[in-house]
């Protein structure tokens, strides 16, 4: 592939390694960069200087390189004039992400922009022609002066030859005639592009960016890390992944949403549990009642409060509550039936943060896809996950019928695992499915005996109706929603 080598800005031969070293990198950039080329000659070093002046701190013009570049100095200059450069351009300064990221929108643009563009596409066609007819000449006239040096040749044939010789110069001199003014076509349609359009790509480029750096962070920092620590490939990957699925995109958005509402009920959860009534004797400074820290600071009575917390005789909150839900790993059974594909992003973002809440509270984490069938079961140890993990499971969906008791039996057969000992198991659905009262009766015993618990979530509709009764016959609770938002309660429960 066409490296990028010539710039119309101040630039230091740091700058060419490193976006050549982006696009081996970012297949996104790689792709768009190596199309553009095909389509117009040069392509890579636009959008090579586009990609600069994003991430450079300070771009600036350099006058004495329009003259040999002039079509690329005038797009720098209309795209440095728009309103909303400076803005944005403070934002993607030194960002590898975000700067990518805004020249492979704008190049994907321009792309389609030169492909739609009639005038040039018929400039580009009498350029090739012009070059053919030129390179045929050229070789003719290679072919008469080997016949005008033959000195076998007689005198007649080298007078024809004069003469082919000279009808040829002149076809070589119309070809080169129509090169040029082909190529002044080009460059004229080139120029037409206004400062007003390249304005509508930034404007285009910015959301496109945003909103693909969002759903990156939303998706690919699941595992707890930071954005900047997650290696630049693995955030291209990401990158192209969403180009690639645009659901991936709203189930980024959902996922935050999700998280949102899951930290807050995560504080509330907190701060309940902080207030319980239960009262008990420990030493755990922040469980220690209000009296027993005001204890603590007056004169009088801090002696006897430190002979007391010294032999964990002082008041502490009592947390451990009658709810045992939110000690052990979580197993969650997701509904993926063909009446589940409207909502199929709501509920992979779902699961998403539930394996959030997993990974914070170092909880094994299971996944128990199904349908008719059930589909790849996924196991997060500790709620670890990666990259790869997360794209495999977000762009499957399963699609078909109803069946309650292979994902029941499934999630049976994870229990069987010791790190799944004292699971809490949530089955979301929207449909209905028959179960034996055989099943049921061995589902229950195995339940008690594993001592785990089963939620279900089961959304309702005017059109979908689900069999309540075979649900409570296998849960320990049954909510109800028209919505998977509305089941905030679940994320308190863990």
């Amino acid at each position: 592939m066409t490296r990028y080598y010539k710039t119309v800005l101040y630039a230091s031969e740091r700058q060419f390694e490193r976006f050549n070293e982006l696009v081996q990198l970012a297949k996104i950039l790689h792709d768009t960069c190596d199309e553009g080329e095909k389509i117009y000659p040069g392509f890579i070093n636009i959008i090579g200087d586009i990609w600069s002046v994003f991430y450079l701190r300070n771009p600036r013009l350099n006058p004495s390189m329009k003259e040999n570049n002039d079509i690329q100095y005038e797009m720098l200059t209309h795209l440095m004039q728009t309103e909303e450069f400076v803005r944005w351009q403070s934002l993607t300064a030194t960002d590898d992400l975000l700067s990518v990221l805004t020249a492979v929108s704008i190049s994907e643009q321009l792309k389609n922009w030169l492909k739609e563009n009639k005038e040039l596409r018929e400039a580009q066609r009498k350029q090739e022609r012009a070059e053919r007819s030129k390179q045929r000449a050229e070789q003719r006239l290679k072919d008469i002066q080997k016949t005008l040096s033959d000195a076998s040749v007689t005198e007649q044939t080298k007078r024809q030859a004069q003469l082919q010789k000279e009808f040829t110069q002149k076809q070589l001199l119309a070809a080169q005639k129509e090169q040029q003014q082909a190529q002044t076509d080009v460059q004229k349609t080139m120029k037409k592009l206004s400062m007003e359009q390249f304005s509508a790509m930034l404007t285009k480029s910015k959301t496109d960016a945003r909103t693909t750096k969002q759903a990156i962070i939303q998706i690919g920092t699941l595992d707890g890390k930071k954005l900047e620590t997650v290696p630049m490939g693995e955030q291209f990957q990401l990158a192209e992944q969403m180009k690639q699925y645009d659901l991936l995109k709203k189930i980024a958005e959902l996922t935050g949403r999700f998280k949102r509402i899951a930290k807050k009920k995560q504080k509330t959860k907190h701060r309940m549990t902080m207030e319980r009534k239960n009262v008990t004797y420990g030493q755990e400074i922040a469980r220690l009642l209000p009296m027993e820290l005001a204890s603590f600071v007056l004169p009088n009575a801090k002696l006897d409060f430190l002979k007391r917390y010294s032999e964990q005789q002082t008041l502490i909150f009592d947390t451990k509550g009658k709810d045992r839900r939110g000690r052990g790993p979580i197993i969650i059974c997701m509904d993926e039936s063909s009446s589940m594909t409207s909502i199929k992003a709501e509920s992979k973002a779902f699961c998403l943060a539930l394996l959030m809440i997993a990974r914070k509270q170092k909880r094994d984490f299971a996944i128990v896809p199904f349908a008719s069938e059930v589909g790849e079961v996924v196991i997060f140890a500790k709620g670890r996950s990666t990259a790869e993990d997360i794209m495999n499971f977000s762009t499957h969906f399963l699609g078909g019928g109803t069946n309650y008791e292979k994902p029941l039996r499934a999630s049976l057969d994870i229990l069987t695992k010791s790190e799944f000992n004292k699971a809490d198991m949530l089955f979301v659905t929207d449909g209905s499915s028959f179960l034996s009262s055989r099943f049921l009766d061995e589902f229950n015993t195995i339940k008690k005996k594993r001592n785990f618990e089963c939620t279900s979530i089961v959304l309702t509709n005017l059109i979908q109706t689900v069999n309540l009764d075979i649900v409570h016959r296998f849960s320990d609770k049954v909510i109800e929603v028209k919505d998977l938002f509305d089941a905030e309660e679940v994320f308190s429960m863990y």
